[in-house]
């Protein structure tokens, strides 16, 4: 899942669309059809917690699996989810190809991807979160609050240049003391030796090593206000014209959130504070 990678290529966009209209020729009705077959196959880059294959049960597991099964069964529909791994550049492509029936992974519902699939309403919010040692001894709460601090991200992130953009914005010569790490597990190893004082990562990533792990040491900071929250809401996507399909996932879904049913979902998958997910 690395949907902090929230565009495409314009020669990406250009060969995706090259093969949409064919695409779009075979998708029909997927409310329809899904109803009549039973079957629903979604594509996933099997991370945890969102979206993943079990190791034991082989099966559909994560956040995103639950929301998808609960919703389904508000629209009406019984279907066994088949699941289909894969690189997370290689999911639209699957789409508009006709391998996949359904994204379901944490992807950015851009209006780049707009010109190429549907998505459904946004399903949760998936920022960077500051993480800290417990207790946020330094008393960390923004970006900017690590001037004069060290700070840890894993490298081909967006989070690498946004810490050098706030380090550059540091005044009185106190920057950021940036750390860059090959993975998220090596910038969690150090934050909780505490070899750095924050790291600026993945915020379900985080969220989901506690609760695997409730003895690493450190936390979210729960009153951080991330870049652009907005931009990075993600939703399940289908291909182009699946109207039907989006609109009863869209009233189902709709309340599963109103009635609180989501936030039990996330609660379960250690996604906490569940507001932090699941509210603009």
């Amino acid at each position: 899942m690395t949907s902090r990678f929230s565009f495409l290529s314009g020669a990406a966009i250009s060969t995706i669309l090259s093969i949409a209209g064919v695409a779009q020729a075979q998708a029909g009705d997927l409310l329809a059809t899904v109803k009549q077959s039973h079957v629903l196959t979604i594509g996933t880059s099997n991370d945890a917690p969102l979206s993943f294959i079990d190791s034991t049960t082989k099966k559909p597991t994560g956040a995103l699996t639950d929301v998808l099964q609960a919703a389904l069964a508000r629209m009406g529909v019984t279907a066994e989810i088949h699941v289909v791994a894969m690189p997370f550049s290689s999911l639209i492509p699957a789409l508009t190809g006709g391998r996949i029936d359904l994204i379901g992974d944490a992807m950015y519902a851009t209006d780049a991807r707009r010109k190429v699939i549907d998505f459904t309403n946004v399903t949760f919010y998936n920022p960077e979160s500051l993480d800290v040692a417990k207790g946020n001894p330094a008393k960390l709460h923004g970006v900017a609050d690590l001037c004069g601090h060290s700070a840890g991200t894993y490298e081909g992130t967006s989070y690498v240049d946004y810490l050098r953009h706030a380090s550059a914005s540091c005044g009185d010569g106190k920057k950021i003391d940036i750390h860059l790490y090959p993975t998220i597990q090596n910038v969690f190893a150090d934050l909780s030796a505490g070899r750095i004082e924050a790291a600026v990562v993945d915020s379900s990533l985080s969220a989901y090593a506690l609760k695997e792990n409730p003895a690493l040491g450190f936390e979210l900071v729960g009153d951080y206000k991330p870049e652009d929250k907005g931009g990075s809401g993600c939703a399940f996507g289908v291909t182009q014209g699946n109207t039907p399909f989006v609109s009863a996932f869209n009233t189902a879904y709709a309340a599963m959130l109103a009635d609180g049913s989501t936030a039990k979902i996330f609660e379960n998958w250690g996604l906490t504070p569940t507001g932090f997910f699941l509210e603009k």
